[in-house]
């Protein structure tokens, strides 16, 4: 009998995490969790804290309390004499190898090609040989359906093209999980439905994923479990077909109100 492709160890794990941007709370007492193999999509309006709790997840955001665990390792901070103390870049650095993340806007580098891009973090990070690095960045085209743009420059690819690119560049650390913060936002109607089938073919294989996102047809297909997040706080969790069908919150009736009619 196969293994169940969700684990029950938490990959990662936020506990009462708060971040301020000035006076603003963005992120209040925010308890998270997702468990090794699953796929979780946030939703919530705008403004909610959903990408604000991805970035916080590597530590692209600093939180002002609680913490943050990724493979049970404490992120951005170190525990000494029973507090917590920011941890050293290098350190951070390192735990950040961890964690794969997918913008919104490409973020490659233009001047370099797509196997260029894709292998430099192996290359300066990994200390991976030079001659396996394009040899893994051409096998994670070839997976990301771009088995001929190993030379092509950003400005020469499609938006959809761009981001399976960057999704390639990411899956090349062999990240533990992946995030996604509305990888489809930034793209034309046409293109969106390549970069989601990439990501529907990596949740098949069992990569772990936190996807933001405002495709709730995609979000009802490939997740495990759909968190609703509103105002700094997670509102609501469920599986997809029980959220859809009968949203117990009042702010997640009125977001699945406002999106799908």
């Amino acid at each position: 009998m196969k293994p169940p492709r969700i684990s029950d160890e938490r990959l990662i794990e936020l506990n009462a995490v708060e971040k301020w941007f000035g006076p603003v709370k963005v992120l209040d007492k925010v308890d998270f969790h997702v468990h090794r193999g699953e796929v979780v999509v946030l939703i919530g309006p705008s403004g909610s804290g959903k990408t604000t709790l991805l970035r916080c997840i590597n530590h692209l955001e600093s939180v002002q309390a609680g913490q943050v665990r990724v493979n049970g390792a404490l992120i951005g901070y170190r525990e000494r004499r029973g507090k917590l103390v920011a941890d050293r870049e290098r350190d951070i650095a390192f735990q950040r190898r961890e964690v794969g993340m997918v913008f919104q806007r490409f973020n490659l580098f233009p001047h370099m090609t797509a196997l260029e891009n894709i292998t430099l973090a192996p290359l300066r990070l990994r200390g991976v040989p030079k001659a396996k690095a394009e040899e893994d960045a051409r096998a994670l085209l070839a997976r990301v359906g771009l088995p001929d743009k190993a030379d092509a420059y950003p400005a020469q690819l499609s938006g959809g093209q761009q981001q399976r690119v960057a999704i390639a560049r990411a899956l090349a650390m062999q990240p533990a999980v992946m995030l996604f913060d509305e990888p489809t936002s930034a793209l034309d109607p046409e293109m969106v439905g390549e970069v989601l089938t990439v990501m529907q073919d990596l949740a098949k294989s069992g990569m772990t994923m936190v996807i933001v996102t405002h495709e709730m047809g995609f979000a009802r297909q490939v997740s495990d479990r759909v968190v609703v997040m509103a105002e700094g706080r997670v509102v609501e969790a469920a599986a997809p077909d029980q959220l859809f069908a009968n949203p117990q919150h009042p702010k997640t009736r009125a977001l699945l109100s406002a999106v799908l009619h």
